[in-house]
């Protein structure tokens, strides 16, 4: 029997299948949040080109560009568990060849690349699956408190990641730190088996439509109406603007502060603390006005932060505003997903979720290139200050309008 006076989290967090869910998405997301990360950086010590950190950044998101689509609309059709733990496990293996090579020497910049489209091309087709299955195994009413305890903990097993990778590194080389992720992966595949995941009706009726017209119909009720189009145009800016400051404070950490890896993983890292703690006190709210929270934390929040950190003179500057940005983004991303999921009818789910993954991880290229083009000319910090400018102005005029302040 539901006890009804128990917080939501106690209420989430007494569910098997939600609780294995939960743990199984943080190893996954900690992981990919890590990638990043960890590609970049291994660049960074094969090569001294300033550009190439872009390209093998565009190499690792091109594939969601290229198949967050499709992957939404295969989530629609087949059973969601059996995607999960398929394409983890490719993604677990593809990690662990490219582990051997970097441990053998034979890591250079091209093969990195190679290996970033690989790896991007496996998490890419999981990745519409992963968020789709949410609405699956929780109650409406309680859908913000799971989305809000997803990207928490999420961020968190990131901030985990960034700082055990880079010690990884530090300590072992950069096989290390991919050799950890593989074996982090591989912990999600097992835990995934565990959980019930409860079917959705309306995947028999999908089967019949053909992928290309599935994928149609889905781009078609997304980008159709307010307030779904608004929001995924907010994660195309949010995937883009973000990859630019991912991609630029490595550099950063090494050349402007003469830091290592260690400490670069630390100051990424910080910006996971600081969505754990807003997400974790998001998740204990029982109602929000997310529409404000929109307008405030990504139309105004998600620019000022790159704004301001392109100003910070040393790490812990950089620290700290990575940790005012982390509590921004908790609160900003709750929000975000919980009204994309609450106007999204379950038929849609894992077509709508493509959409959404194209623009957070499909525009990662974007960034990639917009870094490749505009850091051999400014300098990484000044690259930031100017993405971070534009972002705010275009954020600002998609949010600060009545259709979406008071969406609730």
């Amino acid at each position: 029997m539901t006890d009804l006076s128990a917080s939501p989290v106690r209420q989430l967090m007494r569910d098997r299948d939600y609780r294995n869910f939960l743990v199984a998405n943080i190893l996954y997301t900690g992981v990919n949040g890590t990638l990043r990360f960890a590609f970049i950086w291994l660049i960074v010590t094969l090569t001294d080109w300033e550009s190439a950190e872009g390209l093998v950044a565009i190499a690792l998101g091109l594939p969601a560009m290229l198949l967050s689509l499709p992957a939404g609309a295969w989530s629609d059709r087949v059973d969601r568990k059996a995607l999960y733990i398929t394409w983890t496990s490719v993604t677990a293996g593809a990690m662990a060849l490219f582990t051997a090579v970097i441990a053998t020497g034979n890591a250079t910049p091209i093969i990195t690349g190679l290996a970033a489209v690989v790896i991007g091309t496996s998490i890419s087709v999981n990745s519409p699956n992963v968020q789709a299955i949410v609405p699956l195994l929780v109650p409406k009413k309680h859908l913000m408190n799971a989305v809000a305890l997803q990207n928490g903990a999420g961020q968190a097993a990131g901030f985990g990641g960034l700082v055990l990778g880079g010690l990884a590194i530090e300590l072992l080389g950069d096989a290390g730190g991919f050799a950890l992720l593989t074996v982090l992966t591989a912990a999600s595949v097992f835990i995934i088996a565990r959980v019930i995941i409860p079917n959705d009706a309306a995947i028999d009726t999908e089967i019949r439509a053909g992928m290309i017209s599935s994928i149609v119909a889905g781009a078609k009720f997304g980008l159709g109406r307010d307030p779904l189009r608004t929001l995924l145009l907010l994660s195309v800016m949010l995937g883009g603007s973000f990859s630019v400051m991912q991609i630029s404070m490595p550099r950063v950490v090494e050349d402007v502060y003469g830091r290592d890896a260690g400490v670069a993983g630390v100051v990424l890292g910080a910006f996971g603390i600081g969505m754990l703690i807003s997400s974790v006190a998001v998740s204990r709210r029982r109602a929000m006005r997310h529409g404000w929270n929109i307008a405030l934390f990504i139309g105004i929040g998600l620019g000022l932060g790159q704004f301001a950190l392109s100003f910070a003179a040393n790490e812990w500057v950089a620290m700290l505003v990575m940790l005012a940005w982390g509590l921004n983004a908790g609160i900003a991303m709750a929000s975000h997903r919980t009204l994309m999921q609450t106007n999204t009818p379950p038929e849609m789910m894992g077509r709508v979720m493509g959409l959404m993954m194209l623009g957070f991880s499909g525009s990662l290229p974007i960034g990639a290139v917009t870094s490749s083009v505009l850091a051999p000319q400014l300098g990484p910090q000044m690259t930031m200050r100017v993405v971070g400018a534009a972002t705010m102005v275009v954020t600002m005029a998609l949010t600060f309008r009545r259709s979406i302040v008071d969406l609730r």
